[in-house]
Parts: structure tokens; C-alpha cells; sequence
């Protein structure tokens, strides 16, 4: 989770009206104009929409660690104390891993790569106004995204094996070789 710091705080900056990495707040917000209703009701006060998802997805991570996910909480009036069924978590949590584990592992190759001229160079594109800026935020966007990504699987596999089905028929000492 320490990964998204770099990332998420310089899109709060963004968001916020400051400038980094060679882009200011006005082109940030020009080059997010466009966006939803939603989207720009949480720009304005200060909400970026990606920061909100990576929230989601610790929100995730983190009950995917904890035993708070196996039970709905009081909050959820007509479930109250019911097991979350079993896929609930874990499909979210594999589906959005593995495409958040490649992105950043490629973005994490790529930015330093990109910097050493091994491979082309990050052109300044939309709001950035250099390449080394770009390539920076490309470079914070590996540990955000693969970290997420390499969290979310490691959590969900241990919330899987927490939550494996026991089979109530056969007791485990009438196993043969037992």
C-alpha cells in the first residue's frame, strides 16, 4: 500500500491546485475537463477519481487481511451477520490483480529503461510539460499499481485459503495412511 504514496500524492497536489513534475494545476484541470459529472463534483473539492479507486482497492486489500470481511457489518441493514459469500472478495480481488500486477511491473521496466535512452524516450504528452516529469509519474505509477496488484494476491490467496470449505462428512483422523 506504501507504493500509491508518491503516485496518490502528487495527483492530490494536482487536484488541490499545485503544481509538480512539470505540470501545473490549470493544465491538470483543463486535461480533466472532460470528464464525468461525478468525476468533477470530486475534482472539486479536491478528489481525484484514481486516488478514490486506489482507495477501493485498499479498502479491499485490507479486508481481504482481516476477519471484519467474513461477516456483513451492522451498517448493512438486510444482511446484518451473515457470512459474505466466499466469491465476493475474491473475485474482485483476482480479477483486478493481475492486470494491476503486469501494468506496474511493465510501467516499473519501462521508466527507467525510458530514462537511460534504451528504450524511447516518454514524450511530454497532455498536461506534462517535460519528459522527465512524465517519466517520474510513470515511474511512481509502477510501485502504485504492481504493488497494489502483488498485495491483492497474496491477500486474496490467504483469504482463500482462510475460507476453503471444510467437508463435513469425513473426519480428517479416518483418512487412510492416518
Amino acid at each position: 500500500m506504501c507504493g500509491l504514496l508518491p503516485w496518490a500524492v502528487v495527483k492530490t497536489i494536482w487536484t488541490l491546485g499545485g503544481d509538480a513534475l512539470s505540470v501545473t494545476a490549470e493544465k491538470w484541470r483543463e486535461e480533466n475537463a472532460g470528464g464525468s459529472g461525478v468525476a468533477k463534483a470530486l475534482v472539486s473539492v479536491g478528489i481525484d477519481v484514481t486516488v478514490l479507486a486506489a482507495l477501493a482497492g485498499i479498502f479491499l486489500l485490507l479486508g481481504l487481511m482481516y476477519p471484519w470481511v467474513q461477516v456483513f457489518p451492522r451498517w448493512t441493514l438486510l444482511l446484518t451477520g451473515r457470512r459474505v459469500p466466499r466469491l465476493l472478495p475474491l473475485l474482485p480481488a483476482w480479477l483486478s490483480a493481475i492486470g494491476l500486477s503486469v501494468y506496474g511491473v511493465v510501467l516499473v521496466v519501462y521508466a527507467p529503461l525510458s530514462a537511460a535512452d534504451v528504450l524511447p524516450r516518454i514524450a511530454p504528452d497532455g498536461a506534462f510539460t517535460s519528459s522527465a516529469g512524465i517519466t517520474w509519474m510513470v515511474l511512481f505509477g509502477g510501485p502504485a499499481f504492481g504493488g497494489l496488484g502483488f498485495g491483492l494476491i497474496a491477500a486474496a490467496r490467504s483469504y482463500a485459503a482462510r475460507t476453503r470449505p471444510v467437508c463435513a462428512i469425513a473426519p480428517t483422523d479416518a483418512m487412510p495412511g492416518n
